[in-house]
């Protein structure tokens, strides 16, 4: 029996924030010259279930680890968000500073500012597993399956530990995407940080990099509309930043952890360059990285601990691996990942998908939901 209703052809293709992401191709940035000058000329070799020190080459336990994070007060962890080994390396770095006796904080990426209550909630215990699922709006906001997630919010719960919303709402960054931060900050100043520091060359290369040329919504865009790209990638970066650095004077005592994706991290050209206006202080970032054999080789500059993990194979929980905006119909498809349970099914860009297991996929929350529950 059929368990999803397509329609062929579908409406026209649209481009949605979502996707930024999705898009992200860890496999092209680890190997750039870009980024701390002192470091981007070398490359070292990631060994799996070894962390590496990119600035003295040291292999080391996560206990070792540990030592060299005590004047950390702020230490940025990568993740891909469909990756169960990345959160784990985050929800190891937490248990390794609690159980050192390090007051905490934990700033996400996943929710934006105004979702700051419910999180509130959830570290008081004042709402259920279900409840707060269904109150943060998971699957309609962030969308990835919370079981990737799950050990993380229970752990802080569990240890009473602050969880802090960083980020903007989508809204917000597709508004600077089409319009530009000028026509934005005239209209919404109140949600903008006082500043965001443009993107340098650097970080045009890295973009450039993530967003590849075969990428079916951003790759090889004109120049005017990458330029666009980098200006909304960077407010988002600095909204993070400027989020950070309140957290941090809010919470002087303890050690802020921020849970942020991949581009947000790596080469410190993201939230830790647009926090230079507002924090003195260091900035510690660790990334984990997939290993394929022996180990692999990356740039010293890509973080400053590199973590070997296993590398992916199928994602650990049920996925589509689709990228859909919402139309009059149902949710459109517009790209398929080759090889996905959904390429094998014969779903292309340009179906229309209107119903899953019997439910009518109306919006992507709906569809998140349901997958979720596969």
């Amino acid at each position: 029996m059929n368990t999803a209703m397509i329609v062929k052809p579908a409406v026209a293709l649209l481009l949605s924030t979502a996707y930024f992401s999705t898009a992200w191709s860890e496999s092209r940035v680890l190997d750039l010259a870009i980024g701390d000058p002192e470091r981007q000329s070398r490359q070292l070799a990631v060994q799996l279930d070894a962390i590496v020190d990119t600035r003295t080459t040291d292999i080391l336990s996560p206990q070792a680890l540990l030592q060299r994070l005590d004047e950390s007060r702020l230490i940025l962890v990568a993740e891909n968000h469909t990756s169960l080994d990345h959160h784990r390396v985050q929800l190891r770095v937490l248990e390794l500073l609690q159980q050192a006796g390090r007051p905490l904080v934990i700033g996400l990426e996943m929710f934006p500012a105004s979702d700051q209550g419910v999180l509130d909630a959830w570290t008081a215990g004042s709402l259920r597993e279900p409840e707060f699922v269904e109150q943060a709006d998971w699957y309609g906001g962030w969308g990835y399956d919370w079981d990737y997630y799950r050990d993380l919010f229970l752990f802080a719960r569990a240890h009473a530990v602050p969880m802090v919303a960083l980020n903007a709402s989508r809204e917000l960054v597709a508004d600077v995407r089409i319009h530009g931060l000028t026509a934005v900050r005239q209209r919404r100043d109140a949600e903008l940080p006082p500043a965001v520091t443009p993107a340098s060359d650097d970080y045009r290369t890295l973009i450039g990099n993530f967003f590849e040329t075969d990428d079916p919504v951003h790759g090889a865009l004109p120049e005017e509309q990458f330029n666009a790209l980098l200006e909304a990638q960077s407010i988002w970066d600095a909204i993070m930043a400027y989020a950070v650095a309140n957290t941090l004077t809010a919470y002087p005592e303890h050690t802020l952890v921020v849970l942020a994706g991949t581009g947000h991290v790596v080469y410190e050209l993201g939230i830790a360059r647009q926090l230079e206006q507002w924090f003195e202080g260091p900035v510690t970032t660790i990334v984990p990285v997939e290993v394929d054999e022996a180990s692999s080789n990356v740039q010293a500059s890509l973080g400053d601990f590199i973590w070997g993990i296993p590398a992916a194979t199928n994602p650990a929980f049920p996925s589509l691996e689709i990228v859909t905006t919402t139309g009059n119909a149902g949710l459109t498809i517009f790209h398929v990942e080759p090889e996905s349970a959904a390429d094998l099914a014969g779903m292309q860009a340009g179906d229309v998908l209107t119903s899953l297991r019997g439910q009518p996929m109306s919006d992507r929350r709906e569809f998140n939901r349901t997958i979720a529950t596969l």
